[in-house]
């Protein structure tokens, strides 16, 4: 008797083991588990081509995605909704626009910029999504797109979301130029994507598109920039020689 207690017992806990076990293999195979109401939402209308020359804040409907940026309800979520993504904490989705063809977004509260995209995949399921999206400072009541990634409010300069060190935000500006020339200017330094060219004057800083030595083809840039002191080569990204 004893005997055949001691089996029972001995194949209980097997059996116990091999349910426990079954299931673990089960999820893992599944890859992504533990879906949310968010988990491939469907019906969802990418606006984002229809409006990439709209050049105002466009607030964002349910179901509708802009840059990224889909609203699903009262959720925004940043980049692609699958394995169990969570919407962007605390966004306000009735007051949340984006400005597109900028990534840059906004709601009542804050600014947003996809900082840092994360992608991770699963045995079933790969999916990317904005894992840092907070522009740091950013009042969204004055926050201007100004173009190639630029952006200010007015205390603060910002480029492809990140905060630019020392900018003025209520004299930034963008220097205008062909798509590769990314410089700006405020009252008191001249920027180079979000770091200052420390030999130029912001005041007489120019690019003239009939300059000698321009070469504006995508391939093999090449402009010229300058001010009331010095001719310098710019090849993009970042070479800067003096003339």
């Amino acid at each position: 008797m004893l005997i055949f207690k001691y089996e029972n017992k001995k194949k209980d806990k097997i059996m116990r083991l091999t349910i426990y076990t079954s299931i673990i293999l089960f999820l893992s195979f599944t890859g992504c588990y533990g879906q949310t109401k968010y988990f491939e939402v469907t019906d969802i209308i990418d606006k984002t081509e229809e409006l990439a020359k709209k050049v105002e804040w466009t607030l964002l409907k349910d179901k509708e995605r802009i840059d990224g940026y889909t609203r699903v309800g009262d959720s925004i979520f940043g980049g692609e909704i699958a394995c169990n993504i969570s919407p962007i904490k605390n966004a306000d989705a009735p007051t949340f626009a984006v400005y597109p063809g900028s990534k840059y977004a906004r709601d009542k509260n804050r600014v947003y910029y996809p900082i840092l995209v994360k992608c991770v995949d699963y045995e079933d399921c790969g999916v990317c999504y904005y894992e840092k999206v907070i522009v740091e400072k950013a009042n969204p009541s004055n926050f201007q797109y100004l173009g190639k990634d630029y952006a200010r409010d007015n205390q603060h300069a910002y480029f492809r979301g990140q905060l630019i060190k020392g900018a003025d935000g209520n004299t930034f500006k963008l220097v205008e130029g062909p798509e590769y020339l990314y410089f700006a200017t405020d009252k008191n330094s001249v920027y180079s994507h979000n770091k200052v060219f420390e030999d130029a004057d912001p005041s007489t800083f120019y690019y003239k598109k009939d300059s000698r030595g321009n070469n504006p083809s995508e391939a093999d840039s090449k402009y010229i920039i300058g001010d009331k002191n010095t001719k310098w080569e710019h090849i993009p990204p970042d070479q800067i020689k003096k003339l």
